[in-house]
C-alpha cells in the first residue's frame, strides 16, 4: 500500500489589501494566507449540494444574529449565493471593519463593520464584483471591493470579510458572513485614498 509522506493542498486561498494614493498611486500591497473560514461556509454549502434549493436542511448565522433555514430558496430570478454587491450597499461581498478579535469560526459578523458614508469613521464603498480565470493548471476566482475614504478623516481598517445574499421562500433577503480576517496589520486609510480588498481563490490541478 503507497503511504503518503507529504500533502499539499490543491485549494490556496489569500487576502490581499492594497491602498491607493488620491491620484491612485499604489502606495501599499499586503498578500497574506486566508485562516478563517467561518461554520456558515461550510454549512452552506452542504445546503446547497445536499438536495432540492426548497429545503430547510441546515441552519446558517445571518448578519443580524438569526439563525435561519437554508436554502429554502425563493424562486427563479432571485440570489442564492450572491458574493457580488451594489455601490453602497455593505449587506455582502467584501466588507471591511475595524475590529481585531482573532477570528471564530462561530464568528457571524464582523466585530467592528465599517459602515458606507463620507462621515467620520465611515468609507464610501464601491461596487463588489467577482471576476474567473482559467489558468494552466488552476482555476481561480477573485472577490474585489474598493472603498475611498471621503470622511475628511483617517479611517483604520483591521478586519475583513466576505458575505452572500440570498433570498428565502419567506421573501426576505438574508446577509451571511463565510470569511473572516483580521490583517496581519492594521491599514490606516487617509483622507482621499482607496483600500482595495480582494479574495483570491486557486483551485490547482
Amino acid at each position: 500500500m503507497q503511504m503518503w509522506n507529504h500533502f499539499a493542498s490543491t485549494v490556496k486561498i489569500w487576502l490581499e489589501v492594497k491602498l491607493y494614493s488620491k491620484k491612485g498611486d499604489l502606495v501599499y500591497s499586503h498578500k497574506q494566507p486566508v485562516r478563517s473560514f467561518l461554520a456558515n461556509w461550510t454549512k452552506a454549502l452542504y445546503g446547497i449540494t445536499y438536495s432540492t434549493t426548497n429545503l430547510n436542511i441546515v441552519k446558517v448565522v445571518t448578519r443580524y444574529g438569526g439563525s435561519v433555514g437554508y436554502p429554502s430558496y425563493s424562486g427563479t430570478g432571485y440570489p442564492l449565493f450572491k458574493l457580488t454587491a451594489d455601490e453602497g450597499d455593505t449587506r455582502n461581498g467584501i466588507i471591511f471593519g475595524s475590529g481585531t478579535t482573532p477570528p471564530s469560526i462561530d464568528d457571524y459578523d464582523l466585530e467592528a463593520p465599517i459602515p458606507h458614508g463620507t462621515e467620520a469613521g465611515e468609507l464610501y464603498y464601491n461596487a463588489s464584483g467577482l471576476v474567473y480565470d482559467i489558468k494552466s493548471d488552476r482555476g481561480v476566482i477573485h472577490a474585489y471591493r474598493t472603498a475611498s475614504n471621503q470622511s475628511g478623516e483617517d479611517v483604520t481598517v483591521s478586519e475583513i470579510g466576505l458575505a452572500f445574499i440570498w433570498r428565502r421562500s419567506d421573501g426576505n433577503y438574508y446577509p451571511v458572513l463565510v470569511l473572516r480576517d483580521v490583517l496581519d496589520e492594521a491599514l490606516v486609510v487617509p483622507h482621499t485614498y482607496t483600500i482595495e480588498g480582494r479574495y483570491i481563490f486557486e483551485f490547482v490541478l
